[in-house]
């Protein structure tokens, strides 16, 4: 399992769900997904270890993995609209990523912002990104 792997499964499940998920939307449900199946253990520290593959990045709209970004950045701001499956590792997150990608997008960036890593790195942005990498242990801060 990978990052990759935990977008597509979001996908999957917002297109299940007939809910409509743009990439900016996918990068916040994948950070707080992975927050919440740490702070409330519904995944295993074996799974969530193999999945944080490539690092979240600070960036103006809140973290991102940036491989991710680059792959569905095609859709702007529109719907993503490739077909994806479900992977049962991550069912546990089905309830979690259906409440988050009911909230309004600019809600999880404001959320995002709260966080204490995004907060002491956002000085580190120059325009629109940052190298700067959040740790799994900066993911699960509260």
């Amino acid at each position: 399992m990978t990052m990759m792997d935990l977008a597509h499964h979001i996908i999957a499940v917002a297109h299940k769900n007939n809910i409509p998920v743009t990439n900016l939307q996918l990068q916040k449900v994948m950070f707080f997904s992975l927050k919440y199946a740490m702070n409330d253990s519904l995944l295993s520290e074996g799974v969530i270890k193999t999945t944080y593959d490539r690092p979240f990045l600070v960036w103006r709209y809140g973290p991102v993995e940036k491989d991710i970004y680059e792959r569905y950045k095609v859709y702007g701001s529109d719907p993503i609209l490739e077909k994806n499956n479900e992977n049962e590792n991550f069912r546990s997150l089905n309830d979690q990523i259906i409440k988050l990608l009911k909230e309004s997008v600019f809600k999880l960036v404001r959320k995002s912002h709260e966080e204490p890593f995004w907060r002491d790195n956002e000085k580190n942005i120059n325009g629109w990104r940052s190298d700067v990498e959040y740790t799994l242990a900066d993911v699960a801060k509260e």
